[in-house]
């Protein structure tokens, strides 16, 4: 039997498609407070029914202030839930559900203000 390929890499999707949102990795730089706003997609686990991958990821966003923060955050749910998209030399996204909506979170740098939100990203096997 040959074995499948790899599901497309949820991280990467995101990076790429939420970077006009401010810088975008999945590592903190380290002048953070010099890089904000900066969204930060992470995948913490997920299921796979071997057709579809079903990412559970955080997004986090990092702003100066939580005005920004939210405004940033809120943005980025509707671009998450907006419908299924292709992320050139990425893969596609087919769907994408709020699974804890953005919510403040506490930061170690009080220059810095963090609002974070869990999706679960139904995506496939790049062609």
């Amino acid at each position: 039997m040959t074995d499948l390929a790899p599901y497309s890499d949820v991280e990467r999707m995101l990076v790429a498609d939420l970077g006009d949102f401010g810088a975008t990795g999945t590592v903190l730089p380290a002048d953070l407070p010099g890089s904000l706003p900066f969204v930060r997609p992470r995948r913490i686990g997920g299921s796979d029914n071997g057709v579809t991958d079903v990412a559970r990821v955080v997004v986090d966003v990092f702003a100066v202030s939580r005005a920004t923060a939210w405004d940033v955050a809120r943005r980025v749910q509707q671009r998450m839930i907006s419908g299924p998209r292709r992320i050139p030399d990425a893969g596609v996204i087919d769907r994408a559900v709020t699974n804890v909506g953005p919510q403040d979170a506490p930061y170690e740098d009080s220059r810095v203000r963090l609002v974070t939100a869990i999706y679960d990203v139904s995506s496939r096997r790049p062609r």
